[in-house]
């Protein structure tokens, strides 16, 4: 996958794309030149710093696909990615930076079509149109 691009920057846990259906969903946004998608071992360890490290790159957005709630492996890593996007959006606040600009999106449950509206939501988060909150 792409990575280093400006534009927006997805990160994903690996361990919610678990089949060629998602990763084909998700590497349809790969495919645009203003994406940079790149996996994570785990959502939760996903770090403020490397957001705003994707900000000092170029980056106008980051976007965090974490596993569903109760169904990550790592049990409450999705649950500690929320938290550090939170950091990092207070962060950007005080630096000037519009904190919704980073978004984490967690899927409704663990079927594949939940799994795939979540990652047609952060499409909608690249393109800049309206997507739920």
């Amino acid at each position: 996958m792409n990575v280093q691009r400006p534009g927006t920057h997805i990160y994903f846990c690996h361990n919610v794309i678990n089949s060629k259906v998602l990763f084909d969903s998700l590497a349809k946004l790969d495919a645009r030149t203003d994406v940079s998608i790149e996996p994570v071992p785990c959502s939760g360890r996903i770090d403020p710093r490397y957001i705003l490290k994707a900000f000092e790159g170029g980056a106008r957005g980051v976007a965090l696909l974490t596993c569903p709630v109760d169904h990550c492996r790592s049990l409450e890593g999705n649950l500690r990615a929320i938290h550090r996007i939170e950091l990092a959006r207070e962060y950007l606040a005080e630096t000037g930076l519009d904190p919704d600009c980073v978004q984490v999106f967690v899927p409704s449950g663990p079927e594949e079509c939940a799994i795939i509206e979540s990652i047609a939501d952060i499409g909608r988060f690249v393109t800049g149109k309206s997507w739920p909150a």
